[in-house]
């Protein structure tokens, strides 16, 4: 009787370790899945899905090393104290789940808060731009009509200056025109020297020629 009375207390307690593996396993499986999360980034609504699970799988874990505590001193001493040290094993285990929980949690919370940074600094700087741009405008068609003016300045003058090289090329020519004039008219007394000298004489040969015919 007292064997079987023994037994009893023996299976519970193995029967909650077994339970104790399993969640220990589940959470070892959630928390790389988490991890992995953190450093892809993926969406809130998976994030917070494995956070919540894992939360729920440590708390199960946690009221399972109370239940083998209690399992614990039904054993008696000797495998009591035996199956004490499994259990304390157990609780270590936990404890690391936990401290790599709160750490990846801490990581993703300060991964969001530095992308919310980032959006708002981006922000901030696409805002300043449109302001700035917004300034420039004005000034932008100020100059681009300044440089209109400019430009049609430069057509005038270049009119101009095309118009005074024709004008003197037209001086010029008009100045040769002259010269050879006056030349010309230079050249008109002694011409007409010429033919009177030539008409005298022909008037002198006649005059001549009667004489002798007479």
């Amino acid at each position: 009787m007292s064997e079987v009375a023994g037994s009893g207390p023996l299976q519970q307690w193995e029967d909650i370790r077994k339970r104790a593996r399993r969640l220990e396993a589940d959470i070892d499986g959630k928390l790389v899945a988490f991890n992995r999360v953190s450093v892809n980034q993926t969406g809130d609504a998976v994030t917070s899905s494995l956070a919540s699970e894992l939360e729920s799988l440590l708390t199960q874990l946690s009221e399972t090393h109370q239940e083998m505590g209690r399992c614990v001193k039904d054993l008696g001493a000797g495998e009591g104290a035996r199956q004490s040290h499994v259990l304390q094993r157990h609780r270590e285990l936990l404890h690391e789940y936990e401290k790599e929980f709160r750490k990846i949690k801490a990581n993703i919370k300060e991964q969001r808060e530095r992308d919310d940074l980032l959006h708002s600094v981006r922000k901030d700087i696409g805002e300043h731009k449109s302001a700035a741009t917004a300034r420039q405008d004005p000034l932008l068609r100020e100059r681009g009509a300044a440089q209109g003016s400019i430009k049609a300045a430069d057509g005038v003058l270049a009119n101009a200056q095309s118009t005074f090289q024709a004008l003197r090329g037209q001086r010029n020519l008009y100045s040769s025109i002259g010269s050879k004039i006056s030349a010309f008219r230079a050249r008109l007394p002694t011409i007409d020297s010429l033919v009177g000298r030539i008409q005298r004489r022909k008037k002198f040969e006649s005059i001549v020629l009667a004489i002798v015919l007479a």
